[in-house]
């Protein structure tokens, strides 16, 4: 039996497309001795929607679903950005991903980061992320890195990837991978939340954005960490994301050169140009 004949056709938004329930992709595979991810590519190539992505249409075409799964991002940081960012990159089915934190939970994460939970207190960060995604979806490529980000190992993850979402938490971490990305040519998209504000941009390779335009003094280390609510790490992290799908399908970037700045006092997310 071929997948064509396994597929059911669907309509939405006043659009027919073809898709493959899960049970049946998951028999289909087992009888040709496939894993969850090559199943998930052969159904794609075909033309039909795996069951776990079929709500994306028609926000994507079964060829950019394709290329999504096809795409590889490095998120430097698993805290609260970082851990929005993984989550959206793999219920979207952006197929690899990089996850970085030498950083583990705690009580403390509990207001805003998504993986922290009374189970994972004291688990690494980059592998609590991973587990859960990987149970999520078996069929993505998931690398933990559970160690903190340097210059040094930075030149060995960056040309594995298309492109690395910031989900950093100080001024100096950014800037360490903002110079990385450059040296490396790996679009970075930049994000960033304190208190009731956020803002995101994406630099480009070939960039010549000056990084004390987006920070012109570092910041003092502070007596504690800033206030962070929840509904603000989501935004920003939902603006990252789709920023990633826009440069993942070869679309053109909505933050390129402008920032995207959010007050969280007035509601008003304000588009700064950068020159």
């Amino acid at each position: 039996m071929n997948l064509e004949s396994l597929a059911v056709q669907v309509r939405r938004g006043g659009r027919i497309f073809a898709m493959v329930q899960d049970a049946d992709l998951r028999l289909w595979r087992q009888n040709r001795g496939l894993t969850h991810r090559q199943a998930l590519e052969a159904a794609l190539r075909a033309g039909i929607f795996p069951e776990c992505f079929e709500r994306n249409f028609p926000s994507l075409t079964v060829e950019e679903q394709l290329r999504l799964f096809a795409g590889s991002v490095l998120v430097a940081g698993l805290g609260g950005l970082g851990g929005c960012q993984a989550q959206m990159l793999a219920r979207v089915g952006v197929g690899r991903l990089l996850l970085a934190d030498g950083d583990v939970f705690s009580p403390a994460n509990f207001n805003r980061q998504l993986f922290a939970t009374p189970q994972t207190l004291g688990g690494n960060k980059a592998l609590v992320t991973a587990q859960f995604l990987q149970d999520l979806n078996p069929g993505l490529s998931l690398e933990p890195i559970p160690h903190f980000l340097c210059s040094e190992n930075l030149r060995t993850y960056l040309p594995q990837v298309q492109l690395v979402l910031d989900a950093f938490d100080s001024i100096g971490a950014r800037r360490m991978l903002f110079t990385a990305a450059r040296e490396a040519r790996a679009p970075l998209i930049h994000g960033a939340v304190s208190e009731r504000y956020g803002q995101v941009t994406t630099i480009l390779p070939g960039d010549t954005l000056d990084f004390a335009l987006l920070y012109p003094h570092d910041d003092p280390l502070p007596l504690t960490p800033p206030g962070i609510l929840a509904p603000f790490v989501t935004l920003i992290a939902s603006l990252q994301v789709q920023e990633a799908i826009r440069l993942l399908l070869g679309q053109p970037p909505a933050y390129h050169r402008r920032m995207a700045h959010f007050d969280g006092d007035t509601g008003l997310l304000e588009i700064i140009n950068l020159g």
